[in-house]
């Protein structure tokens, strides 16, 4: 099952309702969820939650987080470094956080 929900991170912060965060608008989803689970209907349950708004803790999040991950990993690695250090021998025009040495 593919994780239906593509992160719009690090350029904002992602809106997720999990289990825990569920409120009055989601709870249909997850009284539905638990009534399949009770009767042994994995399958259907795993389906209700993929196509409702309510996120569960299954493989296709922790995948969804590994993408973030990675997506992350390259935002900071194509980022300019910043050396606050600068060798010379005159005073440099250096801006507030710098260190001469």
């Amino acid at each position: 099952m593919v994780y239906p929900y593509t992160s719009i991170f690090p350029d904002g912060i992602d809106k997720r309702t999990f289990f825990c965060d569920v409120d009055l608008n989601t709870k249909v989803y997850q009284d539905k969820y638990n009534e399949l689970i009770e009767r042994g209907k994995y399958s259907d349950a795993a389906t209700l939650l993929a196509q409702s708004p309510i996120h569960s803790y299954t493989a296709g999040i922790l995948n969804y987080i590994e993408i973030k991950t990675k997506h992350l990993q390259e935002y900071i690695l194509a980022k300019e470094k910043y050396n606050p250090y600068h060798v010379s021998d005159t005073e440099p025009d250096i801006a507030v956080g710098g260190v001469w040495i």
